[in-house]
């Protein structure tokens, strides 16, 4: 196997993907600064809980998906549990909802919120290609995985099945 492909493997569309959401970010808090946009005055208290839980949300998905499906098995072995288990893409999901949440709270700023909107499309346009790399290398069992979780935020059918095993 050679470089190229390995690292393919390994980061897919990942790399590609944080270096636009780096400048959607930073066009955004250029925006907010040239155009002088309302704040959203958020109560500090409720500032700091909403920071807490995107940050919870960050370090679960982040730490889980490192943990449950390192580089060596990437491209290789199907991981359906930990973050997986109902979220194909949990990095990605970091990026788009948690850390533009954390943004758009810390900032005060309506401009990163409004923001998830073009990366959800952004994001959901780029790893088409991962998602067809991933049908070609495990065929069926990744379709029905497909069927079985959410791309970026968990399926509410999965979601609804796992409360109803805990009933």
């Amino acid at each position: 196997m050679g470089l190229k492909s390995e690292i393919k493997r390994i980061f897919c569309i990942g790399p590609i993907g944080f270096i636009v959401t780096l400048v959607f970010w930073c066009g955004a808090f250029a925006l907010d600064k040239v155009l002088s946009f309302p704040k959203m005055n958020i109560n500090p208290a409720f500032k700091i809980v909403l920071i807490t839980i995107f940050a919870v949300d960050v370090l679960y998905l982040s730490i889980g998906s490192v943990f449950v499906l390192q580089p060596k098995n990437r491209g290789i072995k199907l991981i359906t549990n930990g973050p997986y288990k109902y979220i194909r893409h949990p990095l990605y999901s970091v990026l788009i909802y948690s850390l533009s949440g954390i943004l758009a709270v810390w900032y005060e700023s309506w401009i990163f919120l409004v923001l998830v909107l073009p990366l959800s499309f952004f994001w959901t346009w780029l790893v088409q290609k991962e998602e067809n790399y991933m049908v070609d290398i495990f065929g069926e069992k990744y379709r029905l995985y497909q069927t079985r979780t959410g791309q970026f935020l968990p399926s509410w059918e999965a979601l609804k099945k796992e409360t109803e095993k805990t009933s």
